[in-house]
């Protein structure tokens, strides 16, 4: 892990340096430092770091204007800073941690703790967007299913089914199409009928199928963002193993 270092205060940056080095993490590497916010930032771009340490209270610039350039960062953030009173904008802006000086080298390594788990779980969530991205739909072999229906029953390949939803008492089969197909069975039992390598329950109510995914987001409510735009909801008890359950599938 590649990391940087911005702080006015030369004592401060060899005292982080010596700690991570001798004390917390021989893994992390401090490609080099800036005394200034602007020059940080262009240290930045130069080395395209996993992991910032950023002090806030800087001459010329406070720490926290770094957003103003890079508004998502793809690097994670480390505030370390004398001052407790910026917490709460470090938090809304999704910094990593926010450490007090003198930093603790226990604090210090929590904290990286948490760099390096976010760290794979956003190449984690990558590698399956990749991997979803190039898949296609029509690439497998679906099953052709015979679905009850109030007057008989449809036939369709399971690869042609985008999601389903419950209704009731039955369920609703929707094509990539738009077509859709009102199933005389619960959404449990037309489960039943779907290849288990293909569909996923995200919720009580929605089964969605795995290589239609196109997004994950997750939230206050979390959704899957299919192919055709459609979004569904996944369910809070899911949200924790949604990434490892479809990897798990497609593998």
């Amino acid at each position: 892990m590649q990391a940087i270092i911005i702080d006015d205060e030369k004592d401060a940056v060899n005292g982080l340096k010596k700690l991570i080095t001798d004390f917390v993490d021989t893994e992390v590497k401090v490609v080099g430092s800036a005394n200034n916010l602007d020059d940080g930032i262009g240290l930045i771009l130069k080395q395209k770091p996993d992991l910032v340490f950023l002090d806030i209270e800087m001459p010329q610039k406070n720490g926290l204007k770094i957003y103003n350039t890079f508004p998502n960062p793809d690097f994670q953030i480390i505030f370390t800073t004398a001052y407790s009173e910026y917490a709460i904008d470090a938090v809304k802006r999704n910094a990593a941690d926010y450490l007090l000086k003198p930093v603790n080298f226990m604090e210090l390594s929590e904290a990286i703790k948490k760099v390096r788990c976010r760290i794979e779980e956003k190449q984690s969530k990558l590698n399956l967007e990749k991997h979803l991205s190039a898949v296609s739909p029509a690439s497998y072999v679906g099953n052709n299913i015979m679905f009850p229906v109030s007057d008989g029953f449809e036939m369709e390949n399971s690869s042609n089914i985008e999601y389903a939803y419950a209704e009731q008492a039955y369920s609703v089969a929707v094509m990539y199409s738009g077509r859709k197909i009102t199933v005389s069975k619960p959404l449990k039992d037309l489960e039943l009928l779907l290849p288990e390598n293909q569909f996923y329950r995200t919720h009580k109510s929605y089964l969605i199928n795995i290589y239609y995914i196109q997004k994950f987001i997750k939230g206050k409510q979390s959704i899957v963002v299919l192919r055709s735009g459609e979004k569904i909801p996944v369910s809070v008890r899911n949200v924790s193993d949604f990434t490892k359950d479809i990897q798990k599938l497609i593998s």
